[in-house]
């Protein structure tokens, strides 16, 4: 039996050729991973701006605001 020369260098072909495609697949998901990060950080980040300018936007209570709220009793004193 003659070993054949050529089989190993070429599963040695293939296999780097597997371990760059698996290193690319997954630095394809983590690129996919912080893409969709930031675009969520950036919903995020939107919508907090939009909810301090409503809250900043609506008027301020006033304590005699708060005093009506309260019984009679209360109010007395």
């Amino acid at each position: 039996m003659v070993k054949s020369t050529n089989a190993q260098p070429s599963s040695k072909f293939f296999r780097e050729m597997e371990k760059k495609a698996a290193v690319s697949d997954a630095e394809k998901a983590r690129k996919a991973t912080l893409k969709k990060t930031e675009k969520l950080r950036e919903l995020r980040l939107a919508k907090e701006a939009e909810d301090r300018a409503a809250e900043a936007a609506r008027p301020a209570k006033t304590k005699t605001e708060k005093k009506k709220k309260l019984p009679a009793i209360e109010r007395e004193v």
